[in-house]
């Protein structure tokens, strides 16, 4: 289709050409034709005036000895010659045939097809004494039509010779501007014809072909490093903010947005005084634009309704100029990290005050029996179990820590063995008949299902004496206690209840905390360390099961912990 549409134009331009060459011709035809006529003109006046100057004599005319003169030139001159009296009757004629004279020709002037024939009047003394007719051959100019072909095959061949031209200069360097017009606008795959002769064309060509190639290779680079990066920016750790050398917020990566969930719509392109909503990061830009110095701060900033904590990194960006471009910001939020050193705390805190607590009581009850109360013997018996008490209650405390400690190391491991919930649920319950009839809380053990699970077995255990030692100890006298074991398609439940002093629904998520206690009086006077629920927490996670807590103040508390579901052992 291309192709006939360039043979169509090819046909269209040289018809054109053609026609050009044969209009030009036209014109210089006619050019010639006026100049041959004017030529004419300007003979027969010079004749009519020497014929003149021979027929009139005093005012008359005179053909009387005028005739032999007047043949002869006509023979000489191959022209015809007549004259006619003012009545318009012919007194003189060269040739044999004898044209009238129209009443209407008195002065004319006109060509024939061989021939200009001029008509004019003879005049003496301004009087008109007769007319004279002078027909003669037309000027013509021998070879025109041959100078005409010349031009015109001329013509064609200096046509043949431009387009001859065109196609090995014109055309490749057009083709050459394209592939640079198309270089700039970043596509590389046009490639220049090597078929051309020109020895400069082509070395024209070839130096665009490597250019091309070259550029390509180079954008390719460029392409994947700018790649790269983008993906390496959009997915680092840290928040990043760019902003121009006018203050204009240029890019955000993915962690910026999720941490300060905002979108990059009104962001970008935005002057960062406007959109930015911490008046302490504004200056800490300020003050790197400034001083041209790298500034780093630990900021806790709002977003939304939660309070985070940011290590906000400002640096400036200096061209070789020394002229500064603009400043990358970076927010490497610490708010897990902060969450984790006041744990930290809290928990040395929390220790020191679980240990100082037995520790002062050991140490108190020792010097008063040491002081002579060791003489009493009901007093030195009531001491000593207070002392064996607060003794067993350090041990208990000790042994959950190490037993945490433990649990949270990155390499703790369980041994994997298919476990009935159900008979461990009996076995656990045999410790708890005596501590459960102390406050006369009802233990109720509801028939279901075995519930085969995949777990250790020991650790397994200790999730329900944990949970059934947390029942007891917020449970109030007279309570009741329900536990049952329940199968579903992909799990195996162990679920607890009791109807205690329940909790606060802003308080669940932090019931397995270390040290935390809903009712803390009430937890320690029945001996609890406040680290039962952090180690069942810790322990289901490593068997890869899910507790869920729903509670209710002066209701009650439920307690349900899923496994793995496995088959029951073979035999």
């Amino acid at each position: 289709m291309k192709s006939r549409k360039l043979e169509k134009n090819v046909l269209i331009r040289w018809g054109l050409v053609i026609a050009g060459l044969l209009f030009l011709i036209f014109v210089f035809n006619q050019v010639v034709q006026v100049a041959c006529s004017q030529l004419d003109q300007e003979r027969m006046t010079d004749r009519l005036n020497w014929i003149q100057s021979l027929t009139v004599h005093d005012g008359y005319l005179d053909l009387t000895h005028a005739r032999e003169g007047l043949t002869a030139y006509a023979q000489k001159s191959s022209v015809k010659i007549a004259i006619y009296s003012t009545d318009r009757h012919l007194l003189y004629s060269s040739n044999q045939n004898r044209e009238a004279l129209s009443s209407k020709q008195s002065y004319v002037f006109h060509e024939t097809a061989n021939s200009s024939v001029y008509i004019t009047p003879i005049k003496a003394d301004q009087q008109i004494i007769g007319y004279l007719r002078l027909e003669g051959p037309k000027t013509v100019v021998v070879g025109l039509g041959l100078l005409y072909f010349f031009f015109f095959v001329l013509g064609l061949c200096l046509l043949f010779y431009r387009d001859y031209i065109v196609r090995s200069y014109a055309v490749p360097i057009r083709f050459a501007a394209q592939m640079a017009e198309n270089m700039l606008d970043g596509s590389f795959r046009l490639t220049a014809s090597d078929s051309v002769r020109r020895e400069s064309v082509l070395r024209l060509n070839l130096a665009m072909n490597r250019l091309s190639e070259t550029l390509h290779e180079i954008n390719r680079s460029y392409s994947t490093q700018r790649d790269s990066m983008t993906t390496l920016i959009e997915n680092i750790g840290n928040g990043l903010l760019f902003i121009d050398g006018n203050g204009r917020i240029n890019y955000i990566n993915k962690t910026f947005k999720e941490d300060f969930k905002t979108t990059a719509s009104h962001w970008e392109l935005a002057d960062y005084q406007e959109v930015l909503p911490y008046d302490e990061v504004k200056e800490m830009i300020d003050e790197a634009f400034s001083t041209r110095q790298r500034l780093k701060k630990q900021l806790q900033l709002t977003v939304h309704i939660e309070r985070k904590h940011f290590d906000v990194s400002c640096a400036p960006i200096i061209n070789h100029h020394k002229k500064i471009r603009g400043i990358v910001v970076v927010f490497h939020d610490i708010t897990e990290i902060k969450k984790l050193e006041n744990m930290r705390k809290d928990f040395v805190a929390n220790v020191s005050h679980e240990l100082k607590t037995p520790i002062t009581s050991l140490i108190g009850f020792t010097e008063t029996l040491l002081d002579g109360a060791k003489d009493d013997k009901a007093l030195e018996t009531q001491f000593l179990n207070i002392i064996l008490h607060e003794g067993e209650r350090l041990q208990n405390l000790i042994k959950d820590l190490l037993d945490l400690s433990k649990i949270e190391r990155e390499h703790f491991s369980i041994q994997w063995q298919k476990v009935s919930l159900s008979k461990l649920l009996d076995a656990a319950l045999l410790i708890f008949k005596e501590k459960a009839d102390e406050k006369r809380i009802t233990i109720d053990r509801l028939p279901g299902d075995e519930g085969w699970a995949l777990g250790d077995p020991f650790r397994i255990r200790q999730i329900m004496i944990n949970l059934i030692t947390n029942a007891i100890a917020y449970t109030p006298e007279q309570g009741r206690i329900v536990l049952s074991i329940k199968e579903t398609a992909d799990e195996s439940k162990f679920i607890i209840s009791d109807n205690g002093i329940g909790i606060e629904k802003d308080q669940i998520p932090r019931i397995f905390e270390r040290f935390y206690r809903v009712d803390k009086a009430r937890s320690r006077d029945s001996g609890g360390t406040g680290l039962g629920l952090a180690i069942v927490k810790h322990l289901v996670e490593v068997h890869e099961g899910n507790i869920d807590v729903d509670s209710e103040p002066g209701k009650g508390t439920t307690f349900t912990i899923s496994f793995k579901i496995t088959t029951p052992p073979i035999g």
